[in-house]
């Protein structure tokens, strides 16, 4: 059983000016300039948030704790006095670069998603109807938890899918606004709390106070299943809270797994400090070329060609060109059947035979993830990295079967779900009389 729960919400005081220079994306897509230009401002929720890689964990938190306190007693933080749930929704486009990964009934000029933020009991795993699809890090987990710990904050929901082919709570979200997406109508009796906008992307949250509203929702939650979509090492950092501390709620935002602007597009792998002899020797061993050239229309028609499950097919760039690299069939077989997995096989192979045994050292210092074709090739060009795969999108579809049937995780930062939250849009401070 799903048990949600309305709760105070912090946010940013709408008195203050130029609040979209307070915002920022999610930690963990946030590099190394944007950290610097985001952090240019001492009051940017990213000092709460996101750890600059010179700082070690202990004083990045202490600092964090340290910058919490301050925003409350200056009043850039304000808490809302009456529990309720809340309306996210994320008005946003895509570049040109990314949209060539949406399928084709996806593509759109406009995407306007919506989720409920609420506080969600914690459940463990192999208990209960939350389960995840990714691998984590554990190092990052447990900084999550130690943050949280510290500073008995949620600085942004967990994102997580629920099926609903009636569409029944986004109709009541709808409903309650007064309008139906992808339009946007901003009635004077129900004013967004925030409404404040990042790199072209609208955040905007509604307060949902209605009690027949919210007991609604809840007995529509209540049979359902959770996949968690983007959050994995909070949701684990959470569950770690749970156990050892007894904080049984997490702020998640729910979102329908059938709602049009909620994208599934991929995440590329850009690699360093790799044994080139290896590599070559993998990929001779396992794939064919079947494509060489420049990226473009062509590029995108082959690798995004699938015959079927076991027709893995991965891009690749290395400073000279890109190609399509297509797996033996037998060889992807073999591996299904070794792994009892039949869902993300382009992922799979690619952790099994490159990334495992080729890279050296520390694979979280020697791989980065871009969302962007284009963004991988410049890191290759210029900023230290050697080599591409660009990879296919999965489906809501695969994610599910992978969670619900296989019971299994693809390997990390296999998913990217969009469109992102940002941090300082909601946020929920842990106080002692939250629900147990």
């Amino acid at each position: 059983m799903v048990i949600i729960k309305p709760f105070k919400t912090t946010i940013l005081n709408p008195g203050i000016p130029d609040l979209n220079k307070l915002i920022c994306p999610v930690y963990d897509v946030i590099d190394k300039t944007e950290y610097d230009n985001y952090g240019n401002n001492s009051n940017n929720i990213i000092h709460l948030t996101t750890r600059n890689n010179s700082v070690d964990s202990v004083e990045f938190i202490d600092k964090a704790k340290k910058n919490l306190t301050r925003l409350f007693t200056e009043g850039i933080l304000k808490e809302s006095k009456h529990p309720a749930l809340y309306i996210y929704g994320i008005r946003y486009s895509l570049p040109d670069d990314m949209m060539r990964d949406v399928p084709g009934t996806g593509e759109r000029n406009i995407y306007f998603a919506f989720g409920l933020v609420a506080l969600v009991k914690i459940e463990h795993p192999g208990k209960g109807n939350i389960v995840g699809h990714e691998n984590i890090f554990e190092k990052n987990s447990i900084e999550r938890s130690e943050l949280m710990k510290a500073c008995r904050m949620n600085f942004a929901p967990i994102v997580s899918e629920y099926n609903m082919p009636g569409h029944d709570i986004n109709i009541i979200l709808e409903d309650y606004l007064g309008f139906k997406r992808p339009e946007l109508v901003l009635r004077d009796d129900r004013p967004p709390l925030v409404d404040l906008t990042l790199h072209n992307t609208r955040h905007l949250l509604w307060e949902i106070s209605d009690i027949e509203v919210i007991r609604n929702i809840q007995e529509l939650m209540s049979d359902k299943k959770l996949l968690i979509l983007d959050g994995h090492h909070r949701f684990s950092a959470a569950r770690r809270l749970s156990k050892q501390d007894g904080i049984d709620y997490t702020m998640m935002m729910l979102m329908e797994g059938g709602d049009r602007a909620l994208l599934l597009l991929p995440w590329h792998r850009c690699i360093r400090n790799y044994n080139h002899d290896m590599l070559n020797t993998q990929l001779d061993r396992f794939f064919n070329i079947i494509w060489k050239g420049d990226q473009n229309d062509e590029f995108n028609r082959i690798l995004h060609t699938k015959d079927d499950k076991f027709d893995v097919r991965i891009g690749f760039y290395n400073k000279k060109t890109f190609s399509v690299i297509r797996a033996h069939r037998d060889k992807v077989i073999q591996l299904s059947d070794k792994l009892g997995e039949k869902t993300g096989l382009d992922y799979l192979s690619l952790n099994e035979w490159i990334i495992e045994p080729c890279i050296d050292g520390n694979k979280e210092d020697n791989i980065v993830f871009t969302d962007s074709v284009s963004d991988a090739a410049l890191k290759v060009d210029g900023q230290g990295f050697n080599a591409a795969f660009l990879m296919r999108p999965l489906t809501i579809k695969d994610v599910e079967y992978k969670a619900h049937v296989e019971m299994k995780n693809f390997p990390q930062k296999s998913t990217l779900f969009l469109p992102k939250v940002a941090e300082g849009i909601i946020m929920r401070r842990i106080q002692e009389d939250d629900p147990k």
